[in-house]
């Protein structure tokens, strides 16, 4: 799975200098205030032939971050309207 550019997104964040390119890459973010204020940052994955099998068998999807602390996040799907899943 692999995060995408997407038509919202107002800004990339680069890889850190420390890791090489096979490593990380720069993703595209949709950085906004929700409506109490706070900032949220949205990435876009897009899941290959491999991720939809293993989903369709029930098997988990994983998010993993590089930094010693766990943000608040959601992981979510949207339909064919746009509307969030679950």
């Amino acid at each position: 799975m692999r995060a995408i550019d997407f038509p919202e997104a107002n800004k990339q964040y680069g890889k850190p200098l420390s890791m090489t390119d096979e490593e990380c890459y720069s993703v595209s973010v949709l950085e906004q205030k929700d409506q109490q204020g706070r900032i949220t940052m949205t990435t876009v994955w897009m899941p290959n032939k491999e991720d939809i099998k293993a989903i369709n068998a029930g098997r988990p999807v994983i998010l993993t971050f590089t930094h010693n602390v766990l943000p608040p996040h959601v992981l979510y799907t949207i339909d064919e309207e746009g509307n969030i899943n679950g």
